[in-house]
């Protein structure tokens, strides 16, 4: 009966916390660059059965399941026109680096970007856009231009390459809940892989609000069914523990 117990707990355990997934998901479904996001849930260690008595082992039950990680989907989104030549769009697993106000490098995909007050390439955060030879300063940013393959333009005259990093596997990112990302430290990034950068573009969310309603609605019932097994439970456990002790 207690092995059933935990089994209903762990399972609305996961359960809240793909809701918590989702509605994140859903809450950016308009958000450049956003990646969806799943959990990656695992078996409890399986308990074992032994009888009181002997002492011999009779076998085992599982204990339901534990959230191992928060998993992300690195599928493009589509993309959106928008002709503002300070929007780009960036190909297949390549990010964009920024560097944030503590100075940590951060991962995106969300090429919105514009100038600041001192003419260094931000994003709308006013995180800066990393070159190879460091930040991108503009003074003449109606002649910027980007080309497919990063290069920084002002007035016909190269200032600097996009610094890009390529991420071959989920797993070497740490998510967050917006659309950065963090390097894993015992992970390097690769360079670039076939990049093609769209200036006047955005790369758009890639969530499906269909299927994160279905699967909220899903997850739902799944939670109800739960929440009914252990009133049962407790109701059984109830009534035992209240008939212990009486006499026929």
């Amino acid at each position: 009966m207690i092995s059933g117990i935990y089994f209903s707990t762990s399972g609305m355990n996961v359960d809240q916390k793909r809701m918590e997934v989702l509605s994140n998901n859903l809450a950016n479904i308009n958000s450049i660059g956003f990646k969806k996001r799943s959990i990656v849930f695992v078996n409890y260690k399986d308990m074992q059965i032994k009888s009181i008595n002997e002492g011999n082992y009779i076998g085992s039950v599982s204990k339901g399941l534990i959230i191992d990680k928060v998993s992300v989907d690195l599928t493009n989104g589509s993309l959106r026109l928008t002709q503002n030549p300070f929007d780009l769009a960036i190909n297949n697993n390549n990010f964009f680096i920024l560097e944030d106000n503590l100075g940590n490098n951060l991962l995106t995909k969300n090429g919105s970007f514009t100038l600041d007050s001192d003419g260094i390439l931000v994003n709308l955060d006013g995180y800066k856009v990393l070159g190879e030879k460091g930040y991108i300063k503009i003074l003449t940013p109606e002649s910027f231009v980007v080309d497919s393959s990063g290069n920084v333009y002002a007035n016909n005259q190269f200032v600097d390459k996009l610094k890009i990093a390529a991420i071959d596997k989920p797993e070497n990112l740490v998510v967050t809940n917006d659309s950065y990302f963090l390097f894993n430290n015992q992970i390097q990034p690769q360079n670039e892989q076939g990049v093609n950068i769209k200036q006047g573009f955005l790369e758009t969310s890639n969530v499906n609000g269909i299927y994160e309603m279905a699967d909220m609605i899903a997850i739902m019932r799944s939670y109800e069914i739960n929440q009914k097994v252990i009133k049962m439970q407790d109701e059984t456990l109830s009534k035992s523990v209240n008939s212990v002790g009486k006499l026929n």
